[in-house]
């Protein structure tokens, strides 16, 4: 689990009870995954149409969605609270 989830519990305990609240709700967290992955694969579709291209302003859009999936990448490396457990999915690779 990243540590980012715990850094505000003040003992080990409540560390330990925290992680274990988290455990019991890991089910929405993978779902919440799964929505996150089907809007970036989106992104993905919508950027490779070839009717994406006739847009004078396709540098921008094509930043945006760059950093809208750099961001969901990071969503997801966070909601992902055992990286090994993937569920078959590969873990997101940090830039």
């Amino acid at each position: 689990m990243i540590s980012a989830w715990t850094k505000h519990c003040k003992s080990e305990e409540e560390k330990q009870q925290y992680q274990e609240s988290l455990k019991r709700v890991k089910w929405v967290l993978d779902d919440l995954t799964a929505l996150v992955e089907t809007n970036v694969s989106s992104i993905e579709l919508q950027e490779t149409s070839p009717k994406s291209y006739d847009s004078p302003n396709w540098p921008y859009r094509q930043a945006h969605a760059n950093g809208y999936k750099e961001a969901m990448k990071d969503f997801i490396k966070l909601i992902t609270l055992d990286p090994k457990e993937t569920n078959g999915r590969q873990p997101p690779q940090s830039g």
